[in-house]
Parts: C-alpha cells; sequence; structure tokens
C-alpha cells in the first residue's frame, strides 16, 4: 500500500494458538466453484531462477502443519498490524528477502480465492521483501467481490461468505465506521470465510516463483 509500511506493535498482546489447517470446512466443490486455481499467465510471472539452490521462501513466511506462524497476521487487516509471535524475531527481518533466489515477482494462489491470483511485486527496488508479500496480500484480499462471484457460489459457500463480510464491518469500532465498510460490499477476503489468519506459504506445482496461501 502506498505510504504503508509493515510494523511490529510496542503492545504485549497473548494470543491463543490458532489450529491450523489447509483444508476447508466447506465441500471441496467451493474453491472450483470460486473458480479454478489455476497457473499463472504472462510471460513476466516466472522468473528465471539459480538451479543449483532450491527455491525456498523466508523461514518467517514458511507453513509448517501444526505450528504458530513466526507472524501473526489477520489479513482482514492492514499489514502494519502484523506481529511476531516469537520475541526472538527482529523487526528487521520484514526488510529482507522474502526467497533465497531474490526474486522480482512471487505469485500465491488459494483454492478458495480461485483466478484471483496474488501478484507480489517489490515497493522499492527488485527483489521482493518479506513486508512486500505480506502488504500483497491485504491489498489484493481488499479488492471488490462482484455479484456474479457470489452467485457462482454454491448455497453453503454464499452462507459463509455472508457471514465473514457481516463480521468484517460489525467489528469496526464506530457506527459510522461500520456503515461505511458495509456500503463497500464484499470484498476477496470474505471468500475465505473463517480462515483469516494467515499460516505461512508452501510451494507450489504450478511454479519456480509459484506459493500455496496457507490459512487457518
Amino acid at each position: 500500500m502506498p505510504g504503508k509500511h509493515v510494523r511490529f506493535s510496542d503492545d504485549d498482546v497473548v494470543y491463543p494458538t490458532p489450529s491450523l489447517s489447509a483444508t476447508s470446512s466447506l465441500p471441496s466443490s467451493y474453491g472450483s466453484d470460486v473458480g479454478p486455481m489455476t497457473p499463472p499467465n504472462g510471460p513476466n510471472l516466472y522468473m528465471p531462477l539459480n538451479m543449483g539452490v532450491p527455491a525456498a521462501i523466508h523461514p518467517v513466511l514458511e507453513f509448517a502443519k501444526g505450528a504458530i506462524p513466526p507472524l501473526l497476521f489477520d489479513v482482514t487487516l492492514p499489514a502494519e498490524n502484523v506481529k511476531p509471535s516469537m520475541t526472538n524475531i527482529p523487526p528487521q527481518v520484514l526488510g529482507t528477502p522474502a526467497t533465497n533466489q531474490q526474486l522480482s515477482t512471487l505469485i500465491l494462489v488459494h483454492p478458495r480465492l480461485g483466478r484471483w491470483q496474488i501478484t507480489v511485486q517489490p515497493a522499492k527496488g527488485k527483489v521482493v521483501l518479506v513486508q512486500d508479500v505480506l502488504n500483497a496480500i491485504y491489498t489484493s484480499l481488499r479488492q471488490q467481490a462482484s455479484g456474479t462471484d457470489f452467485e457462482s457460489l454454491p448455497p453453503a459457500a454464499q452462507v459463509e461468505v455472508t457471514a465473514a463480510f457481516t463480521r468484517r464491518w460489525t467489528r469496526m469500532p464506530t457506527p459510522q465506521t461500520q456503515k461505511i465498510e458495509k456500503s463497500k460490499g464484499l470484498k476477496r477476503v470474505d471468500f475465505l470465510g473463517s480462515t483469516v489468519t494467515f499460516a505461512g506459504l508452501l510451494k507450489s506445482q504450478f511454479g519456480p516463483n509459484c506459493w500455496e496461501l496457507m490459512m487457518s
């Protein structure tokens, strides 16, 4: 986001241990009804890699099943609200390359987002940083969803997306901000249902610079 930077809050907050899962409580058809999770298109999305070194995501962004993510990130909130889950994670880590290959583009995919792939590019310079990934996730998920997108969902999914939308606008601090948020309508983040906690990135089969966005 222009003018925005991820930062760690100085407040001491105790977080409950999330139940991490790469699966959905909805039928498996939910993701396919939103749109097939297809490999990225375009001539510049796949980056050349050093074939002698396997591409790997930064440890603070890496998905580990059953573990608390190093970065605590509610994707319904701007990325500057991200907090470390461990005291040994310095704020400076946000300014380090997101991958060992120092890529200039990353593609993130999620079954519930279907065709809405998240393209991550550097805010400055030529290398995607950890904070670029977090900012891109939030910014992309804040984009509008259409009525056609909603109507394409099965009934069970529509119920969950509607519930997610309601939770999002009702958490605003004042009646005025609630009204404003509600008036903006459905966002892509609502299609994630109740799974709005960033759980990490998992290497995807779709390409050398493509990762699956894992949520809990």
